[in-house]
């Protein structure tokens, strides 16, 4: 049973060994190990590993020319999409188009209902490209399909906007374009925030996402920014690299969201690729969690995104999910987020 005080547990183990060429020395690697604080989660942090040999050159050429070979064809692409992607039969539209932006069915699906949404015409648009008009109108027009879908399913309340872009995250596709789903369960992760944060409130009688705000907003270490609605700060216990976390202040769903919520985590959205571009990464994964559609929610839960940096294409691509993530569940980290924090605030451009 998780504590249902608001503690940001860490420990810290070393492990010692002799370098090669050095038998006589001693390094010594500080492994720092953080329990998330709402479902006791854990994340391994040693600074040191960025530094590990790499039998993988990185080809900054690569990327291009991917994209340059990918955009023949492309499916995602306006000359292509309509006659390349499938079609809703249970929606009055068989699209769902918002400017730039189109919704349409996964064909290949892992949830009851899961579309895409391609959100530019253009077929590859670098990190520090990626504007927040495109962002904001790819994901209000995501919520615009999942609100019409709650007519036809009321049953599918878990809602969900995820985002991988390009190969290293999973992104099978380079056009940009974020996974749309809608369940009648949540996902596990969802599931053990959602319940943890239940047992919050009734143990004290208080938001654990409001109590986290707060609490990380006088910390100062990982706090990054706070506007109308969306807070954002570097996560205590990563999932992932570079992780950055948004918080909804007050605001349970995707459902609950105005337009200007949306551009809001737009806007902040751009900030946080521009950020990643300019310190070399590429890729990067994003996830909104949010709430049931039930009422009472966000008594309890704040809707929020995690972030996360991806490894950079290469020819033979090594990825950044090992045995200890996949099979173990505890990811391994090569970042402190509080230097993290650091980085983003002292960065006159990264303003959120």
């Amino acid at each position: 049973m998780i504590s249902m005080q608001l503690r940001f547990q860490r420990s810290i183990v070393e492990a010692r060994l002799a370098p090669p060429g050095a038998e006589q020395s001693e390094a010594v690697h500080r492994i720092e190990i953080r329990a998330d604080p709402l479902t006791g989660r854990k994340s391994r942090i040693n600074v040191e590993r960025v530094r590990r040999p790499r039998q993988v050159s990185l080809d900054h050429s690569l990327m291009k020319t991917l994209a340059a070979e990918s955009e023949k064809g492309c499916p995602f692409c306006p000359e292509n999409v309509e006659r390349a992607t499938p079609t809703f039969t249970n929606l009055p539209y068989r699209r769902l188009r918002l400017n730039d932006c189109l919704v349409f069915p996964n064909l290949y699906p892992f949830t009851k209902h899961h579309a895409v949404t391609v959100f530019t015409s253009k077929h590859f648009v670098p990190l520090e490209q990626m504007g927040w008009r495109e962002l904001r109108d790819g994901i209000a027009c995501s919520i615009q399909f999942l609100r019409d879908l709650s007519g036809a399913d009321p049953q599918a309340k878990y809602w969900y906007i995820s985002w991988n872009y390009l190969p290293p995250s999973g992104a099978s596709i380079i056009h940009p374009h974020f996974q749309v789903l809608a369940d009648v369960e949540p996902t596990t992760l969802l599931r053990l925030e959602l319940e943890a944060s239940r047992r919050f409130r009734e143990e004290t009688g208080l938001c654990y996402w409001d109590k986290l705000l707060r609490a990380e907003e006088e910390a100062g270490e990982r706090f990054l920014a706070r506007g109308r609605t969306v807070a954002w700060l570097a996560s205590f216990a990563p999932i992932g690299n570079r992780e950055v976390l948004a918080i909804f202040e007050g605001k349970p769903s995707l459902a609950s969201l105005d337009d200007a919520d949306v551009e809001e985590f737009a806007r902040g959205l751009a900030v946080i690729t521009r950020y990643y571009a300019e310190t070399g990464v590429t890729s990067l994964n994003m996830a909104l969690y949010s709430a049931p559609l039930e009422e009472g929610a966000g008594e309890y839960f704040y809707l929020h995104a995690r972030v996360i940096s991806r490894p950079a294409p290469t020819q033979l691509y090594v990825n950044d999910d090992g045995f200890m993530e996949k099979l173990n569940w505890e990811p391994v980290i090569d970042t402190l987020p509080e230097e993290l924090a650091e980085s983003l605030r002292m960065n006159e451009r990264m303003r959120i």
